[in-house]
């Protein structure tokens, strides 16, 4: 037989077990004596949330370990937090479209208001895109771009103009030198072969150059926008292919660690090899006062922050959002302003 305090233990387990079965693993419409309050406390037009929950905005960039996106999420954050909504910061650790794909349908599922994406693949980012705006989601994209998506706006660079820009300055330092009418060794480092902002700064460089320089593209490597990745393989690339003539980079990401640990790319500098690159971060601009690139072309990822935050809890609430593309500009650096931005910038401070 079971004593009275035994049996008071008993029941008191199985109710601990009961509360805890119905709190945490049945669905609330189907927990017994709990039917009421989930009536009562429906979410609207099927949302996961109650009422009063404020609104949620997810930015999701294409990975957590780039530094680019340290200013942004500084300012998004103040943003949101002037507007009085949540801001959820998610994304893969490193660049993995597939992973991207599965976090923005998590998304889609918790239904959160808003959701701004920095593309890593336009081809597979695109229809996790189209079904968060079907389940009644505001969709942006921020940085990098996914044409063909029903995203309702984009802010960010104009990509093409970007590489225009660093096309254009590799035209002025190469008839400076006296070398337009030689034909260059070009090598360019690109982040993911895929994304759509890095090809269009490419085409855009292409394009600015063509008919005014002779240039051979012998080397398109790829870092998926990794630091450590972007150094080694232009210092692999240096080591073996000294004779080259010109680099671009499509972005920052080899300067943006060091300089100390590309020293054969540093002595190619020191022989006269020419390059331009995107990105005007603190680092890049120490790297580029040493010799690493003769001009810069950088982008304003505070603005990217801010702007994508205002006009995507704008459209949650209903407002109409002004225009599709939203340009965060650009800024154009050489050794005639390398000191003066570098008084104006700070370096990264990771949280």
């Amino acid at each position: 037989m079971i004593g009275l305090k035994g049996c008071r233990i008993f029941c008191l387990f199985f109710l601990f077990l009961y509360v805890a079965l119905n709190l945490f693993l049945i669905p609330p419409g189907l927990r017994p004596g709990f039917e009421v309050a989930a009536a009562e406390s429906a979410p609207p037009s099927g949302s996961f949330y109650p009422k009063t929950r404020p609104i949620v905005i997810a930015i999701v960039p294409k990975s957590l370990d780039n530094p680019v996106f340290v200013d942004s999420m500084e300012t998004a954050e103040l943003t949101a937090k002037k507007l009085g909504v949540n801001l959820e910061w998610v994304a893969p650790f490193k660049v993995d479209p597939d992973l991207q794909v599965k976090i923005i349908e998590g998304l889609i599922w918790r239904k959160v208001d808003g959701i701004a994406i920095s593309t890593s693949d336009p081809e597979k980012i695109r229809k996790v895109i189209d079904k968060a705006v079907a389940a009644g989601i505001k969709v942006a994209t921020i940085d990098a771009d996914c044409p063909g998506s029903k995203r309702l706006f984009y802010c960010g660079t104009d990509n093409y103009m970007a590489g225009w820009a660093c096309g254009e300055a590799m035209v002025k330092i190469v008839t400076e030198r006296g070398l337009a009418k030689k034909r260059l060794r070009t090598a360019i480092l690109t982040g993911g072969i895929e994304a759509h902002n890095l090809n269009e700064r490419i085409r855009g460089f292409k394009e600015a150059v063509a008919g005014k320089l002779d240039l051979d593209y012998v080397a398109l490597l790829a870092c998926d926008d990794d630091t450590t990745t972007g150094a080694k393989m232009v210092e692999a690339y240096i080591k073996e292919h000294p004779e080259t003539d010109l680099f671009y980079f499509a972005g920052g990401w080899a300067f943006f660690g060091p300089t100390e640990s590309m020293p054969l790319y540093q002595e190619w500098c020191d022989n006269g090899g020419i390059a331009v690159s995107m990105d005007t971060f603190y680092s890049v601009l120490q790297a580029a006062k040493k010799g690493f690139a003769q001009a810069l072309v950088g982008q304003d990822f505070r603005k990217m922050g801010e702007l994508t935050v205002k006009y995507l809890v704008a459209a949650v609430k209903g407002q109409p959002v002004p225009i599709e593309y939203i340009d965060t500009g650009l800024e154009l650096a050489d050794q005639s302003n390398f000191d003066q931005l570098l008084s104006e910038k700070k370096p990264w401070e990771m949280k």
